[in-house]
Protein backbone atom coordinates (compact mmCIF):
# COMPACT_ATOMS: atom_id res chain seq x y z
CA UNK A 1 0.00 0.00 0.00
CA UNK A 2 2.85 2.45 -0.83
CA UNK A 3 0.08 4.19 -3.24
CA UNK A 4 -0.76 6.31 -0.29
CA UNK A 5 1.15 9.05 1.55
CA UNK A 6 -0.34 11.27 4.33
CA UNK A 7 -1.51 8.37 7.11
CA UNK A 8 -1.88 9.72 10.18
CA UNK A 9 -1.62 6.66 12.35
CA UNK A 10 -1.11 3.41 10.10
CA UNK A 11 -1.53 0.97 13.29
CA UNK A 12 -5.15 2.42 13.18
CA UNK A 13 -5.65 3.21 9.49
CA UNK A 14 -4.19 0.43 7.86
CA UNK A 15 -6.37 -2.86 7.61
CA UNK A 16 -5.83 -6.23 5.60
CA UNK A 17 -7.54 -4.99 2.47
CA UNK A 18 -8.60 -1.49 3.26
CA UNK A 19 -7.09 2.15 4.64
CA UNK A 20 -8.99 4.43 6.67
CA UNK A 21 -8.85 8.01 5.22
CA UNK A 22 -9.05 10.64 7.52
CA UNK A 23 -10.64 14.74 7.37
CA UNK A 24 -8.31 17.48 6.73
CA UNK A 25 -10.21 20.19 5.76
CA UNK A 26 -14.07 21.05 5.41
CA UNK A 27 -16.01 23.35 3.55
CA UNK A 28 -19.48 24.14 3.34
CA UNK A 29 -20.71 24.60 -0.55
CA UNK A 30 -22.29 27.56 -0.94
CA UNK A 31 -23.05 28.34 -4.94
CA UNK A 32 -24.19 26.18 -8.22
CA UNK A 33 -21.65 24.40 -10.56
CA UNK A 34 -22.00 24.53 -14.21
CA UNK A 35 -21.49 21.35 -16.46
CA UNK A 36 -22.20 20.91 -20.05
CA UNK A 37 -20.97 18.23 -22.41
CA UNK A 38 -17.85 19.62 -23.70
CA UNK A 39 -16.13 21.06 -20.65
CA UNK A 40 -15.43 24.05 -22.08
CA UNK A 41 -18.26 25.53 -19.27
CA UNK A 42 -17.86 23.80 -16.71
CA UNK A 43 -17.55 25.45 -13.32
CA UNK A 44 -17.03 24.02 -9.79
CA UNK A 45 -19.59 24.60 -7.08
CA UNK A 46 -17.83 27.30 -5.10
CA UNK A 47 -17.31 26.25 -1.26
CA UNK A 48 -16.27 28.59 2.00
CA UNK A 49 -13.82 27.20 4.21
CA UNK A 50 -14.75 26.28 7.97
CA UNK A 51 -12.55 26.31 10.57
CA UNK A 52 -12.79 23.67 13.47
CA UNK A 53 -13.33 24.61 16.88
CA UNK A 54 -11.71 23.40 20.16
CA UNK A 55 -13.66 22.88 22.67
CA UNK A 56 -11.28 23.82 25.26
CA UNK A 57 -8.50 25.88 24.51
CA UNK A 58 -5.59 22.94 25.44
CA UNK A 59 -7.31 20.45 23.51
CA UNK A 60 -4.77 19.14 20.60
CA UNK A 61 -7.97 19.08 18.21
CA UNK A 62 -10.96 20.73 17.34
CA UNK A 63 -14.40 19.97 15.88
CA UNK A 64 -16.19 21.16 12.92
CA UNK A 65 -20.28 20.81 14.08
CA UNK A 66 -22.12 21.21 10.75
CA UNK A 67 -25.69 21.69 10.38
CA UNK A 68 -27.71 20.32 7.16
CA UNK A 69 -26.74 21.09 4.27
CA UNK A 70 -24.01 19.85 1.53
CA UNK A 71 -20.18 20.08 1.91
CA UNK A 72 -17.02 19.18 0.65
CA UNK A 73 -14.77 16.95 2.95
CA UNK A 74 -10.90 16.86 2.07
CA UNK A 75 -8.78 14.05 2.81
CA UNK A 76 -4.92 14.21 5.04
CA UNK A 77 -4.00 11.72 2.47
CA UNK A 78 -3.32 11.58 -1.19
CA UNK A 79 -3.10 9.31 -4.09
CA UNK A 80 -0.35 7.77 -6.45
CA UNK A 81 -1.84 5.25 -8.11
CA UNK A 82 0.33 3.36 -10.93
CA UNK A 83 -1.29 1.82 -14.19
CA UNK A 84 -4.03 -0.73 -13.62
CA UNK A 85 -4.46 -0.08 -10.01
CA UNK A 86 -8.06 1.13 -9.34
CA UNK A 87 -9.23 2.79 -5.45
CA UNK A 88 -12.66 2.55 -4.48
CA UNK A 89 -13.34 4.98 -1.64
CA UNK A 90 -16.52 4.34 0.38
CA UNK A 91 -18.38 6.31 3.40
CA UNK A 92 -16.46 4.63 6.45
CA UNK A 93 -19.47 2.92 8.60
CA UNK A 94 -18.66 5.86 11.37
CA UNK A 95 -19.54 7.93 8.78
CA UNK A 96 -22.95 6.17 7.73
CA UNK A 97 -24.04 5.43 11.25
CA UNK A 98 -23.44 9.22 11.95
CA UNK A 99 -26.08 10.04 9.76
CA UNK A 100 -23.34 11.67 6.79
CA UNK A 101 -24.73 10.55 3.35
CA UNK A 102 -22.15 10.02 0.91
CA UNK A 103 -21.37 8.39 -2.49
CA UNK A 104 -18.61 5.98 -3.40
CA UNK A 105 -16.02 7.35 -5.79
CA UNK A 106 -13.58 5.80 -8.38
CA UNK A 107 -10.23 6.68 -8.69
CA UNK A 108 -7.70 5.41 -11.09
CA UNK A 109 -4.27 6.57 -11.72
CA UNK A 110 -5.67 9.38 -14.23
CA UNK A 111 -7.39 11.15 -10.91
CA UNK A 112 -4.38 11.25 -9.07
CA UNK A 113 -3.39 14.90 -9.47
CA UNK A 114 -6.70 16.15 -8.27
CA UNK A 115 -7.27 17.03 -4.72
CA UNK A 116 -8.56 13.64 -3.04
CA UNK A 117 -12.00 14.92 -1.47
CA UNK A 118 -15.76 13.46 -1.42
CA UNK A 119 -19.06 15.64 -0.99
CA UNK A 120 -21.10 14.18 1.59
CA UNK A 121 -24.55 15.83 2.74
CA UNK A 122 -25.53 16.17 6.21
CA UNK A 123 -28.77 15.25 7.85
CA UNK A 124 -31.74 18.10 9.79
CA UNK A 125 -29.70 16.22 12.71
CA UNK A 126 -26.54 17.61 11.91
CA UNK A 127 -23.37 16.17 12.31
CA UNK A 128 -20.07 17.06 14.68
CA UNK A 129 -16.79 15.69 12.82
CA UNK A 130 -13.66 15.93 15.16
CA UNK A 131 -10.03 16.86 13.30
CA UNK A 132 -8.25 13.76 11.33
CA UNK A 133 -11.41 11.75 12.47
CA UNK A 134 -11.62 8.77 10.17
CA UNK A 135 -14.49 9.43 7.67
CA UNK A 136 -13.67 7.57 4.49
CA UNK A 137 -12.47 3.83 3.29
CA UNK A 138 -10.51 3.38 0.36
CA UNK A 139 -10.28 -0.46 -1.13
CA UNK A 140 -7.50 -1.13 -3.75
CA UNK A 141 -7.61 -3.23 -6.80
CA UNK A 142 -5.69 -4.24 -9.13
CA UNK A 143 -6.81 -4.67 -12.87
Amino acid sequence: MDFISGIIHADTQRHADRIDLTVSKVHRITGAGSLDFGGSEFKPATSEKLNPEKQKPEDDYGWWKLGQGPYKITFNESLDLPEGVFGIIVPHVHAREAGLIANSIIFSSDDTEKSLFMNVTVSEAGCNIKENARIATIYLLES
